[in-house]
């Protein structure tokens, strides 16, 4: 499917070219646009476009709908570069910066992009060194009921100390994880790290203790997920019933089927299923009632805004309403 795919792109690319530009494939998803008779900026800001809109509509493989979106990095010669190598390497700069925006968009290169990327070239080697150095550090965050006021389990965080910035959240390193595909490991540690000091607290008396943990849209997605997350637990002798895993909607509207597949089998199991960040994604009460959710995280936007007026607050008890009534 995946080849066949490409070579569709590839054919409405074609479609898009003039006489006398070339086109390549590059790597496993990237190709490479020369356009050797273009007058300025708004010649290769034109063509970007039609790129674009050639590739917006979905395409049809077998009986399958599928969609695609394009980023777009160019390099004019000669501001942007005077050899070939220096043209596609800052081409490809452009194009990193427009995936991290999110898809489906186009940026010319400046130079700029290069600080930006020598500095992100640095955290990525970096993290993969934390990564051997065992450098990642889990906090655990209690969660505590309110009418009993008894901790009844905790949310497992991770944290880098970096050895020259200090403590980074996560929020300046997981989007870089999760772009090179170093997420899967950095999460295996987590909870590696997670239900061996949990499993610990269970096994000394704690025996109702939950250990909440959030997984990666990689991990979920991946064919063998349930498998591996079960064999993580029985090496470590964590009880399946004390472990709860948050997801967010939108990695399960990816691909409903599959994922309330993989979803029924953990909770066959006895393992908790919580949708993190509740009322933010594609919410949908048909896909909240066939599920074997066990808790609705309610998105941390709306419980702020409880004390500040009433919106925040009837969107909350709209929330819990719901849930008690599934």
């Amino acid at each position: 499917m995946g080849d066949r795919l490409l070579q569709a792109v590839t054919q409405r690319l074609e479609r898009c070219l003039r006489k006398g530009d070339t086109l390549s494939r590059f790597g496993g998803d990237e190709f490479t646009l020369l356009l050797p008779s273009i007058h300025g900026h708004e010649d290769a800001r034109q063509i970007s476009k039609k790129l674009i809109k050639a590739l917006r509509a979905p395409f049809q493989l077998g009986e399958h709908e599928v969609f695609v979106g394009v980023s777009i990095g160019i390099a004019t010669y000669p501001e942007a570069g005077k050899s070939m190598d220096q043209l596609i390497q800052n081409a490809d700069i452009a194009m990193y910066h427009v995936k991290a925006r999110g898809k489906d968009g186009y940026r010319f290169y400046s130079e700029s992009m290069s600080i930006d990327t020598a500095n992100r070239l640095s955290l990525e080697r970096d993290l993969r060194m934390a990564l051997e150095r065992d450098e990642l550090r889990v906090f655990y965050q209690p969660q505590v009921c309110s009418s009993s006021n008894r901790v009844v389990g905790l949310e497992a965080l991770v944290r880098w100390q970096h050895p020259d910035r200090g403590l980074l959240y996560p929020r300046d390193f997981l989007p870089l994880a999760e772009e090179t595909k170093l997420i899967a490991k950095l999460s295996e540690c987590v909870l590696d790290q997670a239900c061996h000091d949990v499993g610990q607290w269970i096994r000394e008396g704690h025996s109702d203790l939950r250990l909440a943990v959030n997984l990666s849209p990689v991990q979920v997605e991946h064919p063998r997920f349930v498998e591996t997350l079960m064999t993580q637990l029985q090496a470590h002798g964590f009880p399946p019933q004390n472990l709860e895993i948050e997801i967010t909607e939108n990695v399960i509207m990816n691909d409903l089927e599959q994922i309330s597949q993989k979803l029924r089998e953990l909770a066959s199991f006895g393992v908790r299923i919580a949708i993190d960040d509740f009322g933010t994604g594609y919410s949908s009460l048909n896909y909240i009632h066939r599920l074997p959710i066990h808790t609705l995280k309610v998105d941390q936007s709306f419980v702020k805004a409880i004390r500040r007026g009433e919106d925040g607050a009837c969107i909350v008890n709209a929330i819990v309403a719901m849930a008690h009534g599934l």
